[in-house]
């Protein structure tokens, strides 16, 4: 168990020049077989099949890469085998990688799910095959059209079950029968009941339901990136944009924290998953911030923070920018364009955060004789920018992500085959970055049937618009108790299912609400999708921090609500999303409000954490998040008080800075008590 976490580390193992790579290896030794355990239940991984079915699915996982591959730079061949060949090739990856119960065998395929991997493949073939047909008797359904669709449609619920767990599995189910039995529904939600054969028209064979516009947003765009991740991954980039913060930042005071900021950062926008994403990056930055002095609660907290904050990092966002341009019928290039500012806000919070942290405790960085050299590694490895370069510049000339995404692949395989730290990509390379590219794709495909299922089921019904109406209702007309119930919803459901489907589900209901209230689309997209994230760092379900909690041997829970508070700017950014020309406003207005925004975060953060210029007294910490609140508030009044007083309690502390110092000795002191626990 403890090997295979250690090979998350990417070639960090093998580094030989007594740098981060070496360093961490020694430190995820330290893992415990129950922390590994506890990991793994989180990640939900699949059976880890050897021998011919190893071969079986990397063939069919490659094969099914390669498609896509193909049709990204050739163009589509027709939708409906371009969606359905998606749901097909998912569905059969996942019966095949993951057990029907959890504790079923996990070294060999069950007879029963090589017979539903077929009836998948079959169902597969007769809706792209037929499709034409299923078109024409789509008033009509003959009975094998509704037979085949039920049986999608249980297939659909079963795959998100396998990799997503009941929550969305039950949502899909409410979905059905509420589409059912609408006439005995209460009030608002009701409506007149639709029956089979209209159930089956809209969910299986149309454009609107498992083969809608969330198949079609998957398939476009988010595998594409997805497989980049991989071959990013196997190229040798991941390890570059990990030397190559610690090598400018890693000797600065809480040095380690601030890298994990910095290359969560870079990896989270990539990788989709902020699970898995602390699993891959914080297997180092843990135990060098406990190292250095950071408590192992905070610790795991800031991996999560940054993780979860990836998400919102252009260029890939985790792929939420494609399905935000999808949505809102919006460029790419814009939805990148405006959310560069908001994630940077975002990241100068749980930057400062760490920084006033390492200032009230007196941390230091690692030593230099630790750390690659900044020049040298930048002249080894520049070349692992080019892939991100060549996104960019395709996407600015109004090429499609999905080519984008191709040609960076490319690059990639380009520059995987230069030399870095003595290793380069190999031939075997290529098969399989291909193969896991598609089985990383599985946690997130696995959904796409079930959800198609529920977006078709509320357009079918109108429930959209009669849920934006009882959130109109409720809110009194308040924008801002509106966002606050959007807030609360996003994290109940994101309790249970990943942020991608807590947004699309939200977004599908809420965004009407929110744009009826005064907000623009993009904005109110942006908004559920911000506080989507949440559930990944609120307690008490929250996956990116347990697992941080579980390679930094600190508790669960309070790991949790330190992530919570290292993330405040999932509810910060929103807020000026709404209420500020931030995100959909010309750029000239924008400026000053980042500049009393920062000043804002600046302010609650030395609050939070009880240290400005020295350690503050009670009264100083309530004043300090009094301006804060007063200068993240959109107005001249409200801004100019926060900033006088901000000014003041600076002017204070300048003045009094050698009364309250930060105390040397606890990273001395928390050094030893690691040693001793």
């Amino acid at each position: 168990m403890k090997e295979k976490i250690r090979g998350l580390l990417s070639g960090s193992e093998r580094s030989t020049d007594g740098g981060v790579g070496a360093h961490a290896e020694g430190h995820v030794q330290q893992l415990t077989e129950r922390d590994a355990s506890e990991v793994y239940e989180a990640l939900r991984l699949p059976r880890r099949l050897q021998g011919a079915w190893r071969w079986i699915i990397s063939g069919i996982a490659a094969v099914y890469s390669l498609y896509y591959l193909y049709t990204a730079q050739f163009g589509l061949q027709s939708p409906q085998a371009h969606r359905g060949f998606y749901w097909g090739g998912a569905g059969i990856l996942i019966i095949l990688l993951y057990p029907l119960r959890k504790n079923a065998a996990s070294d060999r395929v069950p007879i029963s799910d090589i017979l539903l991997a077929l009836i998948t493949a079959g169902i597969t073939a007769y809706y792209v095959f037929g499709y034409p047909g299923l078109v024409q008797r789509a008033a009509r359904l003959n009975d094998v059209d509704i037979a085949l669709g039920i049986v999608a449609v249980i297939l659909s619920l079963e795959v998100t079950r396998r990799t997503a767990g009941w929550w969305l599995t039950t949502l899909g189910l409410v979905a059905i029968a509420y589409s059912f039995f609408g006439p005995y529904m209460p009030g608002i939600i009701a409506h007149r009941g639709y029956d089979l054969d209209r159930f089956i028209a809209t969910s299986y064979a149309s454009f609107n339901g498992i083969f809608g516009v969330v198949a079609d947003i998957f398939a476009t765009f988010v595998f594409m990136f997805i497989i980049f991740g991989a071959f990013l991954q196997k190229s040798g980039a991941a390890q570059f944009l990990v030397d190559l913060p610690f090598s400018i930042a890693g000797k600065a005071r809480g040095g380690p924290a601030k890298v994990a900021v910095a290359v969560s950062a870079l990896m989270g926008s990539i990788s989709g998953s902020p699970v898995a994403n602390v699993m891959t990056t914080g297997t180092f930055t843990i135990p060098l911030m406990k190292r250095v002095g950071y408590p192992r609660e905070f610790a795991g907290g800031v991996e999560a923070a940054a993780s979860t904050g990836g998400q919102m990092l252009p260029p890939v966002m985790g792929a939420g920018a494609f399905i935000i341009a999808e949505f809102t019928r919006t460029s790419y290039l814009h939805i990148v364009l405006i959310s560069i500012v908001p994630a940077l806000l975002y990241f100068l919070s749980v930057y400062l955060l760490v920084d006033f942290q390492a200032l009230k405790r007196g941390l230091q960085g690692l030593p230099a004789s630790e750390l690659p050299n900044p020049w040298k590694t930048l002249k080894s490895g520049w070349f692992f920018l080019l892939p991100l370069v060549v996104i960019f510049a395709l996407i600015l000339l109004r090429y499609s992500p999905a080519f984008a995404g191709f040609w960076a692949i490319i690059t990639a395989i380009v520059v995987g085959m230069i030399p870095y730290r003595g290793q380069r990509m190999r031939p075997r390379d290529l098969l399989g970055a291909l193969s896991e590219g598609a089985v990383k794709s599985l946690s997130i495909a696995g959904i796409v049937g079930t959800i198609g299922i529920v977006v078709g089921i509320v357009n079918l019904t109108g429930l959209g618009l009669r849920f934006s109406d009882l959130v109109v209702s409720l809110s009194g007309g308040s924008l801002l108790i509106a966002i606050i119930f959007v807030t609360i919803a996003s994290w109940l459901l994101g309790m249970g299912l990943t942020v991608t489907s807590s947004y699309i589900v939200v977004a599908i209901l809420a965004a009407p609400a929110l744009e009826s209230l005064g907000t623009s689309l993009i904005a109110a997209h942006l908004i559920i999708f911000w506080v989507s994230q949440d559930a990944n760092l609120t307690p008490p379900v929250c996956l990116a921090a347990f697992a941080g909690a579980s390679i930094a041997g600190g508790k669960p829970m309070a790991t949790g609500w330190e992530s919570w508070k290292l993330g405040r700017g999932l509810y910060i950014v929103p807020f000026l999303m709404a209420f500020s020309p931030l995100v959909d406003g010309p750029w000239v207005a924008a400026i000053p409000v980042v500049l009393t925004a920062s000043l804002g975060i600046y302010a609650l953060t030395a609050g939070m954490s009880g240290y400005l210029l020295r350690a503050t007294r009670r009264w100083e910490q309530v004043l300090l998040m009094v301006a804060g609140v007063l200068l993240i508030y959109p107005g001249l009044v409200p801004e100019a008080v926060g900033s006088v007083l901000l000014a003041l309690l600076l002017l204070l502390h300048w003045r009094t800075r050698e009364q309250r110092p930060a105390r040397p000795d606890a990273q001395a002191q928390t050094a030893a008590s690691e040693r001793s626990s």
